[in-house]
């Protein structure tokens, strides 16, 4: 298995900005209070694209068994980030800025590279699974926090009282 897909992560990355970098403040001051701030949507897209590059590359670079789960956690990372956009917009019957290229992009491009890596059997279930789990707390974590220091200031924190 060539790992140099795991790559497909950091441009698909690049093209969900894309979408987002317009809306997706004055949508995320409503439902998750945070960011409020552009400056503070760009050091989060920054701070998350640090930890996608880092990742691939020591899964690409030198790969073992827990780069390789590190590394194959940025795909997880990348597929829970469409659940959210895709639980938001269903939740809220708004267009959460960023699900089109995360349904569109983010999907294919997750199942891809986990049914290679699952074929190749390079890594353990046990090691799927923790790049799973890895990938989806590193979205949610930070996200909860969000929802939940908005203290009632945001919709979705108000709605789920």
């Amino acid at each position: 298995m060539d790992l140099n897909i795991l790559w497909l992560v950091p441009i698909a990355y690049c093209i969900h900005i894309v979408e987002e970098t317009p809306r997706f403040v004055p949508w995320a001051k409503r439902y998750l209070s945070a960011p409020s701030t552009f400056a503070q949507f760009i050091l989060g897209n920054v701070i998350f694209m640090g930890y996608v590059i880092i990742s691939v590359f020591l899964a690409t670079v030198y790969p073992s068994e827990w780069t390789l789960v590190l590394g194959l956690s940025t795909a997880a990372w990348i597929f829970s980030n469409f659940t959210l956009h895709a639980f938001f917009t269903l939740s809220t019957g708004e267009y959460s800025p960023g699900v089109v290229t995360a349904g569109a992009v983010y999907v294919p491009v997750a199942v891809y590279i986990y049914s290679n890596v699952l074929a190749s059997g390079l890594l353990s279930s046990p090691d799927l699974a923790v790049s799973i789990v890895l990938g989806f707390s590193i979205m949610y974590v930070p996200t909860l926090i969000q929802v939940w220091r908005g203290k009632g200031k945001n919709r979705f924190r108000s709605a789920v009282k």
